[in-house]
């Protein structure tokens, strides 16, 4: 099992407090999940991705703004897009991430470390 959740969950941001609070609930259920029903070979994790962007992002006038706020918020030299997301749950889902189980992973460029 796959949850996704977001980076909003942990930044404590000033807007969209619903979105953040539901997004913390998955951080919530993902290890319960896992606990409850690890044992019996299924594995539960969520992705968290922080500023990600898309096709659409890129091609708005705005996007010089967007992203260069970004990446002031950020710990790396660019900012993530969807095919960096799609690789993690790929991975997650895979057998090579099968010793992986209960964990939220935080797919932000270093956002928000924790």
């Amino acid at each position: 099992m796959l949850n996704t959740s977001s980076a909003a969950a942990f930044q404590r941001e000033p807007a969209r407090p619903a979105h953040a609070a539901a997004k913390a609930g998955v951080g919530a259920l993902t290890p319960h999940v896992a606990t409850r029903w690890g044992r019996e070979g299924i594995r539960c994790n969520a992705v968290a991705p922080g500023f990600t962007a898309t096709e659409t992002m890129r091609s708005a006038p705005q996007w010089p703004d967007l992203q260069a706020g970004a990446l002031r918020r950020m710990h790396s030299p660019r900012v993530g897009d969807t095919d960096d997301v799609a690789a993690l749950v790929a991975f997650l889902i895979s057998d090579h991430g099968a010793r992986i189980n209960g964990h939220v992973l935080n797919i932000d460029g270093g956002t928000v470390l924790c």
